[in-house]
């Protein structure tokens, strides 16, 4: 069973929602006050601060609970395709070691795809944050 940390699949939907937007990681960062190396490690999971997530959150317009929602739901799938979704952060040379048994922000951006992702957890997921925040709600609440 291959295994991710949490934090790159937080940095993975950021990445997503950055490229939905089609702006650069360096107009992302310049607008959420970070540098574009921070915000290039946010997107790989490695700077994944609350502090960082809040400053991403906001440059992008939504709250970091919504940002979580759909993280949590991409874990969810990420668990139903045998993968198992780890808290702690590996060393390098952890992820050297055991490079078959790890799955890096940066694979799961690239080789698993952003729309796989989306498609496993709802086609809904690929459309960013607030629109799916937006049709959760809407599906909840019909009457």
């Amino acid at each position: 069973m291959k295994k991710i940390t949490y934090s790159s699949v937080v940095g993975a939907v950021i990445a997503e929602e950055r490229e939905l937007r089609e702006v650069s990681q360096q107009v992302a960062a310049n607008v959420a006050g970070m540098t574009q190396s921070t915000w290039a490690r946010l997107e790989l999971g490695r700077a994944c601060t609350l502090e960082n997530i809040i400053k991403a959150s906001k440059a992008f317009r939504f709250e970091p609970w919504q940002l979580f929602k759909v993280v949590d739901d991409r874990v969810k799938s990420l668990e139903l395709q045998g993968y198992e979704v780890v808290p702690d952060t590996p060393s390098e040379e952890e992820i050297k070691k055991d490079a078959d048994g790890w799955m890096t922000a940066r694979n799961l951006i690239t080789n698993t795809s952003l729309l796989g992702l989306g498609a496993v957890a709802g086609a809904g997921a690929v459309m960013g944050v607030m629109p799916y925040i937006e049709r959760i709600f809407k599906d909840k609440f019909k009457s």
